[in-house]
């Protein structure tokens, strides 16, 4: 998964040619701190997960939209009285568009955003006999948010994304929801 996104990123350079607009290229990296809460309790009693990532933004200051790269991970152990300890952990790849709303005179930046994304979740259990599991496939994503200058490198936000990731192929385990994230990031 860093492989690939080491990759993505060092193509990022010729990304700036390809950014609408015509001002400056705006890039950021930020760290979302967060929770993912499954629609559905599908990965069996463990519904709600911690969650964190790790994203890229490349924008033109008067652009209509830019773009957004990123790497997530949710994970979670519980002890559940049938399974015993169980793990779940997954890994998302993610790109997409990204719009931003400048508010003149504020230090607040209002954004959308719309994207696919490429996971992968697996299952343990302690107890031997139930079923363990991964699974894999597309997705799509759309969200929101807002960020807040703190000074003129770094910047706090909050983020909701909203996940579809089942509706392509029948997977194993029902992974649509939402991740609420605090961000922190820097301006490069």
């Amino acid at each position: 998964c860093f492989l690939f996104l080491g990759l993505g990123l060092g193509s990022c350079i010729a990304l700036e040619d390809y950014a609408p607009g015509g001002g400056d290229v705006r890039e950021t990296i930020a760290l979302d701190f967060g929770q993912r809460v499954f629609d559905h309790a599908s990965t069996n009693c463990i519904d709600e997960q911690l969650a964190f990532g790790l994203e890229y933004t490349l924008l033109r200051e008067d652009g209509a939209f830019g773009y957004e790269f990123g790497i997530h991970n949710h994970n979670e152990r519980k002890d559940i009285p049938v399974t015993g300890r169980t793990r779940v952990d997954g890994w998302e790849l993610t790109a997409g568009l990204r719009r931003e709303f400048p508010i003149e005179g504020s230090d607040i930046t209002p954004y959308v955003g719309l994207g696919v994304s490429m996971y992968t979740v697996e299952r343990q259990n302690e107890v031997v006999g139930f079923p363990e599991g991964h699974d894999s496939g597309p997705g799509v994503y759309g969200r929101v948010g807002a960020r807040m200058r703190v000074s003129d490198a770094m910047f706090i936000g909050l983020d909701v994304r909203l996940i579809q990731e089942e509706f392509l192929k029948e997977g194993r385990y029902d992974l649509d929801g939402d991740v609420v994230s605090f961000v922190l990031g820097w301006s490069l």
